[in-house]
């Protein structure tokens, strides 16, 4: 330990354990208090916790928890400040609790077959709206041998996604439970799913997002907004089934719905999240309020970090989260007169937030890739310091010591403006060069830093690395005509634009051309696997859940629609553009070290991906190692602890082993501590 308490060698793997997560804040109707939910990874376990926790929004006294569970979530203030429900699962399944403000044992609200999910109050404190399943269904471990051996039948192009699995017959469908009596109703019903209730001022009416058309089942992530009378009835749409919405909200004057979402089909996903509003009447089109910052705006899909957009208390206007030059931002439009002003900032990620009443304070949950998260509470009006009222991760900024991250601004070969995050080690000093590490993050369409690589990034700068994060084109938060520029040109400028950041770090001094690494997971799987076909400039590859053949992605991933958008049409009809933008195609270029990491359950890149990678490098002598971690999916919150503490460790150890060989022997000494560490971590 150095004299502050912290370790001088920065940042370990097992670090990991020390983290939290923090997420969804909600403050209470009297604004008092904000409950928001911290997670951790429990060692013992093996497995990520969640509980309630309470603060005083004012802080200056230490937050306490309040829910004892180990998956409990979604905390709701009854808006008559008496309980606080939260989702809880207690048994088998997740149920509605309830928690009495002035005393006394929270209490089992729902009973529901297969469980609940997104809770909402009524504005009369009578009801919660929730979600839940319906039909009848078997869990696996209940079904005889026969039952288990029945086929699964598809018929549709929509079967499965990643983190849910493979679909079965139960749509999800807007229930609500009445506080004292525990009776529960069923407000929609039909072959559909309806998700994400939220309640009008008056109690009379329920929006939530629905497909319902009749080709639902043969494309993915698209959705509408409805409405229908909270007592149950007919539901009238809003919107025109020309893509996606989420988290419909009314305003206080039940006059108008926003939501989250764009209305340009496949292409959604490479073009800007909108903030739209829709007459609550219906018959009219939607509008965007967010289109003048040309910026990405969060919530879509659904946003697990709490509420990303609220309508101010006049309904006027509205306040939203949007990613800026890989920030994310708080804003506020003014519905009559277009405007839209920056009123929270700063270097860092806000991920949720939610207003106290008179809509002149908010609590944010807030996170960086060199400050842990934390809930803080801020004035709107400018005349108030922010206070850390969570006071989360205290330990990490104590005992741990983080990287430093710069901005880094180049020209990449075409001329465009391009910008990347370079993160450097602790000690870092000016003329020297080291080792450097480049991540390319998932997507495409997606953005660095990434805040929940934490442990990777500041691992690899704690052995001395360099990390360059960049944001080539296709990546968002720099407007949407760069967040398209890589559709149906993957592996081309994309490419070009990570190299001519190396070739900047390698030209300051910065970067040791004889030690350059590249890895990456998802789209930056692709990447890395198509770098090492295109150069041999890297000494060594880490290829997380690949895309490595553009034509077996298309025909075994869970989002088929979207492969034809970025490449164009289908593998029969476009044969020599799916093989010209396959990393499998160049493997016979490959002299790299490879390290493939991937989750056997992984829906979204199927691990196919990673074993066509794995033979034909494997044939041909080319040094390559593949882990395959059991369980998960592609999603990160998936994965086990112990299988994230032991893929930071052997991303590590894959560019330690691969050092020059002046270094090699102190390398081989360094790899067996690595493989005990990696062994007591996992218990």
């Amino acid at each position: 330990m150095t004299p502050n308490g912290k370790r001088s060698n920065g940042v370990r793997p097992e670090d990991f354990y020390l983290m939290k997560g923090i997420s969804d804040p909600q403050v209470s109707p009297d604004g008092g208090r904000v409950a928001y939910v911290v997670s951790w990874p429990d060692k013992e376990e093996n497995e990520t916790q969640m509980a309630v926790y309470v603060a005083p929004a004012r802080g200056g006294s230490q937050p306490r928890r309040f829910s004892q569970g180990k998956k409990d979530h979604s905390p709701r203030w009854s808006p008559d400040g008496r309980y606080l429900a939260f989702v809880a699962e207690r048994g088998e399944k997740n149920q509605l609790w309830l928690a009495p403000l002035d005393g006394g044992e929270a209490r089992e609200l729902t009973n529901a077959e297969h469980g609940v999910s997104q809770p909402a109050w009524s504005p009369d404190s009578r009801r919660l709206a929730y979600v839940a399943r319906v039909g009848p269904y078997k869990d696996a471990k209940d079904r005889d041998p026969l039952e288990k051996a029945e086929p699964r039948v598809i018929r549709d192009l929509r079967y499965k996604l990643d983190g849910v699995g493979f679909f079965d017959e139960r749509p999800t469908h807007i229930f609500t439970v009445d506080v004292e009596s525990g009776k529960a109703t069923q407000v929609t019903e039909g072959d559909w799913n309806d998700d994400q209730p939220a309640w009008s001022a008056d109690g009379k009416w329920l929006a939530f997002i629905s497909d319902r058309e009749k080709e639902r089942h043969q494309r993915q992530w698209r959705s509408d907004v409805w409405v229908v009378a909270s007592m149950g009835g007919a539901a009238r749409k809003l919107t025109g089934s020309n893509g996606s919405a989420a988290h419909p909200t009314f305003s206080p004057d039940g006059r108008m719905v926003a939501f989250v979402g764009h209305e340009h089909g496949e292409a959604g996903l490479a073009k800007n999240m909108q903030l739209m509003a829709v007459s609550a009447r219906g018959g009219e089109a939607p509008r965007s309020v967010s289109e003048p910052i040309d910026r990405p705006v969060a919530g879509w899909p659904v946003f697990m970090s709490g509420r990303t957009f609220d309508w101010t208390p006049d309904s006027g206007g509205l306040l939203f989260l949007a990613g800026d030059r890989g920030r994310q931002a708080l804003y506020r439009a003014g519905l009559n007169n277009g405007s839209i002003t920056k009123v929270a900032d700063g270097e860092r990620q806000i991920e949720g937030f939610a207003l106290f009443p008179g809509g002149e304070r908010v609590a944010f949950c807030a996170v960086w890739l060199t400050e842990p998260a934390e809930v803080y509470v801020t004035s709107l009006t400018g005349r108030a310091r922010e206070t850390n009222i969570s006071r989360a991760n205290s330990e990490v900024r104590e005992k741990v010591k983080r990287a430093r991250l710069e901005r880094m601004t180049y020209v990449a070969a075409d001329g465009l403006q391009v910008e990347a995050f370079v993160l450097y080690p602790p000690g870092y000093r000016a003329g020297k060069r080291y080792p450097l590490s480049v991540n390319v993050h998932g997507g495409p369409h997606s953005f660095h830093p990434g805040s929940r690589s934490w442990l990777e990034f500041h691992s690899l700068t704690a052995r001395g690395y360099v990390v360059l994060l960049p944001n080539p084109r296709g990546s968002t938060t720099y407007g949407e005509a760069f967040s398209e520029a890589c559709v149906r040109d993957w592996g081309g400028r994309d490419y070009a634009d990570i190299m001519a950041g190396v070739d900047k770090l390698v030209e300051d001094g910065v970067a040791d051309p004889e030690r350059l690494y590249i890895g990456g997971y998802s789209y930056g799987g692709f990447m890395a696997s198509w770098a090492v076909g295109h150069t041999d400039r890297f000494r060594a590859a880490v290829v997380g859940a690949p895309v490595s053949d553009q034509v077996s992605m298309f025909g075994t991933g869970d989002i088929p629609l979207f492969d034809m958008f970025e490449t164009g049409g289908t593998p029969q009809e476009n044969p020599a553009e799916y093989a010209a933008r396959s990393p499998i195609t160049y493997l016979g270029n490959v002299r790299t070290p490879v390290l493939l990491v991937h989750h056997e359950g992984d829906l979204r890149c199927p691990i196919g991906q990673s074993e066509e990678i794995f033979h034909a490098l494997k044939v041909r002598g080319v040094e390559v190692e593949f882990v395959r971690y059991p369980g998960g999916f592609h999603t990160y919150n998936t994965h086990l602890p112990s299988q994230t503490v032991d893929r930071t460790g052997r991303v590590v150890e894959w560019y330690e082993l691969h050092q020059p060989k002046t270094q090699r022997r102190r390398v081989t000494r360094k790899r067996s501590a690595a493989a005990r560490v990696r062994a007591s971590s996992a218990g």
